[in-house]
């Protein structure tokens, strides 16, 4: 497909009258959205053409004489049944075997020739060539072979499923400690602090998130690419913040934002017939990262305002690592050799990022 982006731009400009939004409910929100990206998707059909691959090869000259001579002796062949003639016909056809094996080793060393680790062109190559096509083979599913892609596909979607469920490990007494403790630990709440008021996005900061996109990342199920982004024009971008800035008014999300397409990526080394093997990488649609980073950045600045983080948490902070909190734990053991103390410590291991156990907001 060849996109030309100054055609897209024109029928945005040309063909949708930014008006400001009449938001006064969740349901105004998600018809928002949906207008949104439908404006985005007929902008892109109209912009887009397909462009036929072309499937004949360059031949050398040379060797397209050859084939016409070669056609010629053969006729001759067929009518004659002259060896002469015969002994003629294998010398030619030899000979188109041997420049047509000369012509594409030469094409392939020139391509080569061309690779520069500076501009990427050799790590790209390399990474082509080291990929191997991975297919997803029979799985093994709580009843049956899944064989058709289908099967494959609802197989593992019932295996994600039980994997994100949750488990009732409910325990009054338990849940009763937790709770006290937590509360208990909770720091008070920086009075001080004004996180009501929450300042609305302005188009300029939408702005620069989109000059971030990256254009070769995958798009998610509105088929919203990263470039048809950075494509749009400025009545587009007031749109968008109107929404952003409602999300926040309104305290949710859109459902369409929420739903992303599972790609399912074999774990190294594990056996690839079994669907609890396979690591879910979610594709979401680009319009819903834009607005969690603004999300990201208004909840950190309630956290840090409020002081609500513990100092102990490394995990998920700007400008903290787990080279910090391993470094922390090597000061923490070797202030306990100098008084003459032994450190213990308990290490969880999990083997998946999610787990079945929930939590109480």
């Amino acid at each position: 497909m060849n996109t030309d982006w100054g055609k897209f731009q024109n029928y945005l400009r040309n063909h949708v009258e930014y008006k400001p939004y009449r938001i006064s409910n969740e349901m105004d929100i998600e018809e928002a959205v949906r207008n949104f990206e439908k404006n985005l998707q007929e902008a892109h059909r109209f912009a887009t053409k397909i462009v036929k691959k072309s499937t004949s090869t360059y031949i050398h000259p040379n060797i397209k004489n050859l084939i016409k001579t070669r056609n010629k002796t053969k006729k001759d062949w067929q009518t004659l049944r002259n060896p002469s003639i015969k002994t003629e016909l294998n010398r030619i056809e030899k000979l188109i075997k041997k420049l047509e094996k000369e012509s594409r080793q030469k094409d392939k060393t020139e391509e080569l020739e061309t690779l520069n680790p500076e501009n990427g062109t050799l790590w790209t190559k390399a990474k082509i060539m080291r990929r191997k096509a991975q297919k997803i083979p029979a799985l093994k599913g709580e009843f049956k072979l899944a064989l058709s892609d289908p099967d494959k596909a609802e197989t593992i979607a019932v295996s994600l499923e039980k994997q994100f469920s949750l488990n009732n490990l409910s325990h009054s007494e338990t849940e009763e400690e937790v709770n006290e403790s937590t509360n208990n630990f909770s720091p008070p709440i920086n009075n001080n602090y004004q996180n009501d008021n929450i300042n609305s996005i302005q188009p300029s900061e939408v702005i620069k998130i989109i000059k971030k996109l990256n254009i070769k990342k995958a798009c998610g199920r509105d088929g919203i690419t990263n470039k048809m982004i950075k494509n749009i024009p400025c009545t587009m971008v007031f749109a968008l913040t109107e929404i952003i800035n409602n999300i926040f008014n309104f305290n949710y999300f859109p459902n369409a934002w929420k739903t992303a397409v599972v790609v399912p990526i074999l774990k190294p080394g594990k056996d690839p017939t079994i669907p609890e093997n396979y690591r879910p990488i979610s594709l979401l649609s680009t319009l819903s990262k834009i607005t969690e980073n603004f999300i990201l950045d208004k909840l950190n600045e309630h956290l840090i305002g409020n002081k609500i983080l513990c100092p102990e948490q490394f995990g998920f902070r700007k400008s903290l690592t787990t080279n910090h909190q391993l470094l922390r734990v090597v000061e923490y053991i070797t202030s306990g050799f100098d008084r003459g103390e032994c450190t213990a410590a308990v290490f969880l291991i999990f083997k998946k990022r999610s787990t079945g156990s929930g939590s109480k907001a």
